[in-house]
């Protein structure tokens, strides 16, 4: 668990609201870091008008995420509006229009459900979340949705169960199988890091879990992507008690651990937690917040090709702010990625609830040279002095970004999102 600093002090951003609003790329000086560049201005980002995906006066609606499926975007959340929470789903178009305002549930089960993680595959997405229908532990389970947002199984599927607890999934699509990965509490070992590949049918290949990690201390908080050759696997880890650091390993397409020692992905001091994976090119771009000696919680990142190949093996910084940063995560297309994270505005008064917490969604573009990583522009505002915790997402149709989050404007939490899309150059 990372300790919440002090508060510091902040002037509130801005952000105007006109239709897909132009906000300049200034730049933020010249140089380079360790591999990560700031050169002059590039072409202004668009920014969409903001998307009330799921907003209910009376219920909370929390903790979106999205995947494109070639036409739409499948976005998936929890939701109490049935009494105990559950998964809830919507499609939208590559422009931000609902398809299906109505939304719809994707698991017809009277269990609580949470923290939902979905891919698209060959034809339908898969969709995991963490269940609680046994009523004495929580399990992982799972659902497929077609294109046109329609359940192709008439049961859920059980993919990870019995009488550990499993929390928190991800999960990645190859071509050919899904990797779902989770955290599970293990006696002796805290809770590591477990797995299974899926069929595109949905069929559980490894039952009883593949052993991604199983260290001593806490492996918690997977992400996964694949990086072409094989799965990339990474979580924050404290085998190195009392601090946190990034660990990875690779999962190949036969389910095999190809990583038994693992990988440090970060061999910096400090605390590092909270990774979030994706792939751009050659590389698998890792971020994730980093608590380094003297300095606040801020977004490092790194470029990874192979286990002996980390390009930035101490990180480079990509936010400058003084603030409080948490919860990244990324999505990439071919030649960039952009990455949305959290970040804390102190407001000088008694926190009693989580409305009083107030927080920008910010984002970034990052860009790629054939040596370098490019964060060519400053931090764009997406949802600032929004209240609550947010839990920002993004995805990609391959030419936009969708960005999402949840806030608590109307009392209660609520799922909203924007499209962010930048001119592409020669």
């Amino acid at each position: 668990m990372v300790n919440k600093p002090a508060y510091l002090l902040m002037i509130p951003l801005l952000l105007f609201s006109f239709p897909l609003e132009s906000i300049p790329s200034e730049g933020i000086g010249t140089g380079n870091q360790e591999g990560l560049l700031f050169p002059g201005p590039l072409a202004p980002a668009m920014i969409g008008n903001e998307i009330p995906i799921s907003v209910r006066p009376s219920h909370e609606e929390e903790d979106p995420v999205a995947a494109w499926d070639g036409n739409h975007y499948l976005v998936v959340w929890q939701s109490n509006r049935n009494g105990p929470m559950g998964i809830f789903a919507s499609r939208l178009t590559g422009s931000g229009e609902i398809a299906r305002p109505d939304s719809f549930p994707v698991s017809s089960s009277p269990s609580d459900q949470l923290f939902p993680a979905l891919a698209w595959g060959k034809k339908e997405y898969l969709i995991v979340w963490q269940d609680l229908r046994s009523k004495k532990n929580w399990e992982i389970y799972g659902a497929r949705i077609n294109a046109s947002g329609q359940r192709t199984d008439p049961k859920d599927i059980p993919v990870g169960q019995g009488l550990r607890n499993r929390r928190h999934p991800a999960i990645a699509w190859n071509g050919a199988t899904f990797l779902a990965v989770w955290t599970e509490e293990r006696p002796g070992t805290g809770w590591d890091i477990i797995g299974t590949l899926l069929t595109p049918e949905g069929k559980v290949l490894h039952p009883h879990g593949i052993q991604i990690s199983v260290e001593t201390g806490d492996q918690a908080a997977p992400s996964v992507v694949w990086d072409g050759t094989n799965y990339l696997v990474v979580w924050m880890d404290s085998r190195q008690k009392p601090s946190h650091t990034i660990y990875g390993a690779r999962v190949s397409k036969e389910g095999k651990v190809l990583d038994p020692k693992e990988i440090p992905v970060i061999t910096a001091p400090g605390e590092q937690v909270y990774p979030a994976a994706s792939r751009s090119g050659k590389s698998s771009i890792i971020l994730w917040i980093d608590h380094q000696e003297n300095s606040q919680y801020g977004l490092y990142g790194t470029r990874v090709e192979t286990p002996d190949k980390i390009l930035d093996p101490g990180g480079v910084p990509l936010s400058k702010s003084p603030h409080l940063l948490m919860f990244p995560d990324i999505a990439c297309q071919e030649k960039e990625c952009f990455a949305v994270w959290e970040e804390d505005l102190p407001t000088g008064k008694k926190m009693t609830g989580i409305k009083e917490i107030i927080r920008n969604v910010n984002g970034m573009r990052l860009k790629f040279t054939e040596n370098n990583l490019i964060s060519p522009e400053e931090p764009l505002p997406l949802a600032p002095n929004a209240p609550g915790n947010h839990f920002s997402r993004v995805s990609t149709d391959g030419r936009r970004y969708l960005v999402l989050w949840k806030d608590y404007r109307s009392g209660l939490a609520a799922v909203y999102g924007r499209i962010v899309e930048f001119p592409k150059g020669p």
